[in-house]
């Protein structure tokens, strides 16, 4: 069978792997059930998923078992994923209320992938209170980001709450679309136009070198004035969020009216990314005063951005680097706190709009090297934070989504915690929508659901601090 190469980000992800580091992500999915559905609904839907018993790219993608690569991994397609194994339905326990979802999907989210299989499982999950089905959907992070999931969720869905025979999402094939080679078509002779792009290819590897060693080069010591709104990589503040984690996850949401969000990025001449910033600065700064843990300097955020191009198909692998912005913790005035967070975010975005998509990949190698080094070390909590917490803004659909019949009323985001990064916040926009999840080591960080509600709490603070 053919085998491909995975990019240096995706080797990343899995030689940093380990029991305490799970490189799990997921979409934790709430659906309605339709009107007219009889008490046999959900054992049909999970039937007629059973039947599809072949995956396309990139779920029929397994790491190849050869030696070499284990050293080197590659992926190897193949043809007949074990159902069993991929398709999975549990049952809450009563009352099955948000308590109950919570503490299985956390659990969930603390096994690690079986690597003898493609990396990617569906749990169907019954026995809520209300009456609604929810589908927690898991990959690794080696085999899919987080743009990538929600790109491929939004194409198995349809717009139309009446259209039926929608696909699993493991055997979603584009209409007329054929199954993409992992390796090029051998044969046939090389055109003038492919040896150039082969001759020239050490050049443009070297420039996007350069690139990337001149972006990093700018925020210490500026081949220009340095912006001092511009974070430095590694001048995060010792954390609680940065010491040592177990699998034990802990996995909270919270959903927010998007009107409420946009109304405030208008009146602080902010960003929505930036008022995101702003809430979870406030729930952050609560919870960690209540346990005597809030450092005196400001927590940095890292902020995943995707160079992924917005019209490409590719789903496979990472296109992801990280921006830094400071969080003002430190700042009392609620008002002043934005307009720090402004600053932060606008030179951070500069800082990277210099660059292409591929010196980008090279700059993000460079500046997580130190990172991922520590990971596959297993020394992440031992060295300076690059950054203190992770705070993910993802964009999803905004109109209503319906899957055979089911309506996607909530959509949440499940992202990793690491060894030295022990909290990670994810808020995806759906249906005008924004949903936050939290997603924690629950040994490190002591009751640390509690960030979910605090940070509705600060939204509230930040309305009343503009007078909204």
């Amino acid at each position: 069978m053919p085998t491909s190469t995975l990019n240096p980000i995706d080797v990343a992800f899995l030689w940093g792997e380990s029991d305490s580091n799970l490189m799990n992500i997921a979409h934790l999915d709430i659906f309605r059930l339709p009107p007219d559905a009889g008490p046999d609904f959900v054992s049909n839907m999970v039937e007629d998923l059973s039947t599809y018993t072949s995956a396309t790219s990139p779920f029929d993608r397994r790491l190849d078992s050869a030696l070499v690569s284990r050293v080197l991994p590659r992926w190897r397609s193949v043809d007949a994923p074990d159902i069993d194994y991929h398709l999975q339905r549990h049952v809450l326990p009563a009352p099955g209320g948000q308590r109950e979802l919570g503490a299985l999907v956390s659990r969930l989210h603390g096994i690690p992938m079986d690597r003898s299989h493609p990396l990617w499982q569906l749990h169907v999950i019954e026995g809520l209170d209300d009456g609604r089905v929810a589908m927690y959907v898991k990959g690794h992070h080696a085999l899919l980001d987080g743009v990538a999931t929600v790109r491929l969720a939004r194409k198995v869905m349809s717009d139309d709450p009446d259209e039926r025979g929608r696909p699993a999402i493991w055997a979603y094939r584009e209409a007329g679309g054929r199954r993409r080679r992992t390796e090029p078509p051998g044969g046939g002779l090389p055109t003038v136009a492919s040896l150039w792009r082969l001759l020239n290819a050490p050049v443009r590897v070297a420039a996007d070198q350069l690139t990337g060693v001149q972006a990093i080069s700018r925020m210490y010591t500026g081949l220009s004035a340095p912006d001092p709104a511009l974070i430095k990589p590694y001048s995060a503040p010792p954390s609680i969020l940065n010491g040592p984690i177990t699998a034990e996850r802990r996995i909270a949401t919270q959903s927010f009216d998007l009107a409420r969000i946009t109304a405030l990025a208008q009146h602080c001449g902010g960003t929505i990314n930036d008022v995101i910033l702003a809430v979870c600065s406030g729930g952050l700064r609560r919870y960690l005063a209540e346990i005597g843990e809030l450092p005196e300097s400001s927590l940095i955020a890292g902020m995943p951005m995707s160079f992924r191009p917005k019209d490409s198909d590719d789903a496979e692998g990472n296109a992801t680097t990280m921006a830094l912005a400071t969080l003002a913790t430190d700042v009392d005035d609620v008002r002043e706190r934005v307009s720090s967070i402004v600053a932060s975010t606008v030179a951070a975005k500069e800082h990277m709009s210099r660059m292409s998509s591929a010196a980008v990949m090279a700059y993000t190698g460079m500046l997580m090297a130190p990172f991922g080094a520590g990971l596959v070390l297993g020394v992440s909590s031992r060295i300076p934070p690059m950054f203190n917490v992770v705070i993910s803004n993802m964009p999803g659909p905004s109109k209503p989504l319906h899957y055979n019949g089911l309506t996607l009323e909530e959509w949440h985001a499940v992202s990793i915690p690491l060894d030295g990064q022990a909290l990670n916040i994810t808020i995806l926009s759906y249906a005008n929508r924004l949903n936050l999840c939290v997603t924690a080591c629950a040994t490190s960080l002591p009751h640390v659901q509690r960030v979910a509600p605090y940070c509705g709490d600060a939204l509230a603070e930040l309305e009343r601090a503009y007078g909204h």
